[in-house]
């Protein structure tokens, strides 16, 4: 898509993929309400197959009022949200707050190993946007290295509102995956992994060590065997000691 036109957006380059969509840099190119004209976005575009399966599309709009509903400097923004049509193809899409910079999981693998201090400021930037989301009555349900980015002041932000839900629902609109399961089994809460629709904001905070877990020791608290098995681990077992991997932890 890139050098096309979404309505008011230009864009300009692809940013990543995934199960739900493609992500795109993209410009203001005209005036929109809150934008101004110039100003980089990010634009996920959903891939059209899912609009097709049966509650997707209210899935779709509850990402995007969930994401507008929260404003804060550790979350990326959620703008706008759309359906316009292109190349004979209807696209929905959401218009985000474009982030420069890399994921937790990207810093990583750069640097390799995590200094203590920039663990704890992780810690202390994630916390931060979690209060945001669960004063805003939302459960995030997929905290986990990916989904936080660090941009180019140090500034540490959650994105990818997919899987979050208000705490309140009874039944999630976006728990459309196999058992009512929804979330990354690495870092996956317990009770998530018997029924994802009822969990509250313990979840999330669960997520969060799992991800400081992966940043001091490499790899995630159950790396191996099946996806199965990894989520039994989480609900039977004590993740092995960071000392293991990092005896320079402190208590």
């Amino acid at each position: 898509m890139e050098g096309t036109r979404l309505g008011p957006y230009r864009i300009l380059a692809e940013l990543g993929s995934g199960g739900m969509g493609r992500v795109y840099r993209a410009e203001v190119a005209d005036p929109v309400a809150g934008l101004d004209r110039g100003r980089a976005v990010a634009v996920k575009v959903i891939h059209p197959h899912l609009l097709e399966t049966p509650g997707y599309f209210k899935r779709f709009l509850r990402e995007a009022d969930i994401g507008r509903s929260i404003e804060h400097e550790n979350v990326v923004r959620t703008y706008d949200c759309d359906a316009l049509r292109g190349d004979g193809v209807q696209h929905h899409f959401l218009v985000m707050e474009y982030v420069e910079g890399q994921t937790l999981r990207d810093l990583l693998e750069e640097i390799e190993r995590v200094p203590e201090e920039l663990c704890r400021h992780v810690g202390r930037e994630v916390s931060r946007g979690l209060v945001a989301i669960h004063e805003a009555g939302v459960v995030h349900r997929d905290i986990k290295p990916a989904n936080c980015l660090v941009d180019t002041t140090g500034t540490v932000k959650v994105l990818d509102m997919g899987l979050a839900k208000f705490a309140q629902d009874e039944q999630s609109l976006s728990a459309i995956h196999k058992d009512n399961v929804v979330g990354t089994a690495d870092y996956l809460a317990p009770e998530q992994a018997i029924n994802s629709s009822k969990v509250d904001s313990r979840a999330d905070i669960y997520g969060l060590g799992g991800t400081l877990y992966f940043l001091l020791t490499g790899h995630p608290p159950f790396p191996d065997g099946t996806l199965t098995e990894r989520l039994l681990k989480h609900q039977k077992e004590e993740p092995p000691s960071i000392y293991a991997t990092r005896p320079d932890a402190p208590a």
